[in-house]
């Protein structure tokens, strides 16, 4: 007996072939995880492709960037499912079919060197996602890093007044000991992104303004780093495009924006020679429908 999937025959007393079992194996989402696999399969190679790039998945390596996983079409459980790489599937994240291709068009127009319109972007579904990490609430209890003994009364970030005997004002300490201890790259970090003519904070991948408020928001201000792990290059980014960038670096997220739009507006294949994915993080990866 052949496999209901692909050409292969079956294992005895299963309906699926050695390869496609174990894909498929999960109570909760088999019939939606065959769907997907018998839509994105293609005979000519013997394999599956990316949903959303086109690229030939790995079904051997779990964890590496175009290893095969299932992507929730809509981001909710009761989606159908989209096969896709763990690459495609973080960088969607949250969006829906049509935000995903609409942020990759943009963010590559942006990178060329037009202005980022953050309402563009309608960010449907992010709000129904359970709230993410936030600044922290801090207490009167000061830090010795900000403790003075002088008499300051501007923070040394935004020259908003300071909180007592602090160098930083009440909204910018919250960020500065936002967790770990060497806290003067993020000092450095909100010194770059701080505007004073909209007495606020910049994405740096965007150029909009950032939310300090909602950890919901897409645009709630977190860290980000440039170089994965380098807590040196650190910067300020909405939440939306640090979940997309996942472990990749600066240029890397760059390379894959601009090629996803060429793919976009042309067709063919993605080119998977323009990332090395040096910094990939293993860790994170997952092989779990999202």
């Amino acid at each position: 007996m052949k496999c209901d999937i692909c050409p292969h025959d079956a294992i005895l007393r299963s309906i699926y072939c050695p390869r496609c079992r174990p894909l498929v194996a999960t109570k909760a989402e088999s019939k939606k995880r065959a769907a997907a696999l018998i839509q994105d399969y293609d005979g000519q190679i013997d394999g599956f492709r990316c949903r959303w790039t086109k690229l030939v998945l790995d079904t051997n390596d779990r964890y590496g960037p175009l290893s095969l996983c299932f992507d929730h079409i809509i981001p909710r459980k009761s989606s159908a499912l989209a096969t896709s790489s763990i690459l495609a599937n973080s960088m969607k994240s949250d969006l829906g079919p049509e935000e995903f291709p609409l942020a990759i068009k943009h963010l590559a127009l942006h990178h060329a060197g037009q202005p980022f319109d953050r309402d563009i972007i309608g960010f449907i579904y992010w709000a129904e996602q359970p709230i993410r990490l936030a600044a922290p609430l801090l207490g009167r209890a000061l830090f010795p890093a900000e403790r003075t003994s002088a008499a300051i009364s501007k923070c040394d970030i935004c020259s908003e007044p300071s909180f007592p005997h602090s160098i930083y004002c009440p909204r910018c300490r919250r960020f500065v000991f936002w967790g770990g201890h060497d806290h003067l790259p993020r000092v450095k970090a909100l010194k770059m992104a701080w505007w004073p003519e909209l007495r606020g904070f910049l994405c740096y991948y965007t150029g909009v303004l950032l939310n300090l408020m909602d950890p919901r928001n897409p645009w709630y201000m977190t860290y980000d780093h440039r170089i994965p792990g380098n807590d040196r290059t650190q910067v300020m980014a909405a939440s939306w495009i640090n979940s997309m960038k996942t472990s990749l670096s600066e240029t890397e997220f760059w390379a894959v924006i601009k090629e996803l739009a060429r793919y976009l507006a042309e067709g063919g294949e993605f080119n998977r020679k323009v990332v090395r994915f040096k910094y990939w993080n293993r860790a994170c990866s997952s092989t779990s429908a999202t």
